[in-house]
Parts: C-alpha cells; sequence; structure tokens
C-alpha cells in the first residue's frame, strides 16, 4: 500500500521515527512517533494493513494488551508520568492503517492538551519537535526496557 504510510514504516521504506523500533513482535511493531512535541509518545502499529479493529484476531490483541502493559509501565517508571492515555482512532490520511497511541502525561504536560487535544502535540514542525538525538537515544532505552 503505497498511500499507508504505516505500511511504508513497518517495511523500512519510510520510517515514523528516526530512532530504532522499540519493539518487533509476531503482530505489532512499537515506535516513538516524530515530529512530536512530547518525549515518549509511542506508536503501536499492526504489521499487517486493515483498516477496523473488528478485524483483529484474538492472538493479535492479546499482544497488544502485553505491549501496552509493558509500555505504560516503562513510560511510568522512566518519564515518571502521571497518568498516560492509549486510544486508537486510524482515520488521518495515510495513517488508516490500525495503529494505537500511547501518550505520557507527565508534569510539564500542557493542561491545554488533556483528553483528545493531546494531539496538539504532533502538530509542530521538525524545529518545534523534541530533537532527533532525544528521540533516538529515547527508543535506545525502550528497547532495552522491552526486552527484560
Amino acid at each position: 500500500m503505497t498511500d499507508c504510510l504505516s505500511c511504508l514504516s513497518n517495511s523500512g521504506e519510510k520510517r515514523l521515527s528516526p530512532g530504532e523500533q522499540i519493539y518487533n513482535g509476531s503482530y505489532w511493531v512499537v515506535e516513538h512517533v516524530y515530529p512530536t512535541g512530547l518525549l515518549g509518545w509511542i506508536v503501536i502499529v499492526l504489521k499487517r494493513h486493515t483498516d477496523k479493529l473488528h478485524e483483529l484476531s484474538i492472538e493479535e490483541w492479546r499482544e497488544l494488551s502485553e505491549i501496552n502493559f509493558k509500555v505504560i509501565n516503562i513510560l511510568h517508571k522512566i518519564l515518571d508520568t502521571e497518568k498516560e492515555y492509549s486510544c486508537c482512532f486510524a482515520e488521518m490520511e495515510g495513517f488508516r492503517h490500525i495503529h494505537f497511541h500511547v501518550i505520557p502525561k507527565g508534569k510539564d504536560y500542557l493542561s491545554e492538551n488533556t483528553g483528545s487535544k493531546a494531539f496538539n502535540y504532533l502538530r509542530v514542525s521538525e524545529e518545534e519537535s523534541v530533537k532527533r538525538n532525544e528521540v533516538i537515544d529515547f527508543c535506545s532505552i525502550l528497547k532495552k526496557e522491552m526486552s527484560i
């Protein structure tokens, strides 16, 4: 699917993140989104292409649950989050492929970005974004933590 940015990232053709994949499981890949105004914004992307949650197998749901659990707890440990969001919309142009966002809500989280307004953190230019090197380093840390 040449118009699906998630498929292009999964194949390595056009990566979503400057950092390495944090986790590559049987059904899901874990990446740090980029550009973003929020360090630790993670996306869990289904390896195969579908845009419907009801098409996921029980095995895909099981692995997703385990990944979500690990990612949320690792983000809490590393970033001292007060709360985490986990959501799936898969409606944006180029991103209709099923994927889940895991959004860390820490002490520096802006109150005007509460709830669905969290996506304001993705409406930043590369210049306004968390620096590439920070994302790369953070991905390495998360990858080590995920393998434990």
